[in-house]
């Protein structure tokens, strides 16, 4: 399960095409198990097509972490920050990003606060 603050929705992503932002934990919160919850994600996806994910050696002070996840034929682009605790993903083709979207849906539980 991925718990979050607020329940995630695609906008346009200020850099190009849109964005899924999942809001993971406080600001400035360096125990934020990202990595983990994009292992989840691909083993969600999994279940319907080959997935991975493909990101930078972990480091000590990591932080503005980019990468992809990739599912089937569609790679989104990963960014996680510690400084505003939250995990994107991005990708220029809206159809593939709601793909993704609506396929982990069930595995997001929104925290009350």
């Amino acid at each position: 399960m991925l718990s979050v603050h607020s329940l995630p929705r695609i906008e346009p992503d200020p850099q190009h095409g849109w964005q899924v932002v999942y809001w993971l934990g406080e600001a400035f919160d360096y125990d934020i198990p990202f990595r983990a919850a994009l292992a989840e994600m691909v083993e969600v996806l999994e279940m319907e097509a080959p997935a991975r994910v493909e990101l930078p050696p972990r480091s000590s002070d990591e932080d503005f972490v980019e990468g992809s996840l990739v599912f089937g034929e569609f790679r989104l682009k990963t960014y996680f920050e510690y400084s505003l605790g939250y995990l994107a993903l991005m990708s220029g083709d809206r159809d593939a990003l709601e793909m993704v979207t609506e396929k982990l849906l069930p595995m997001v539980s929104v925290r009350s606060v």
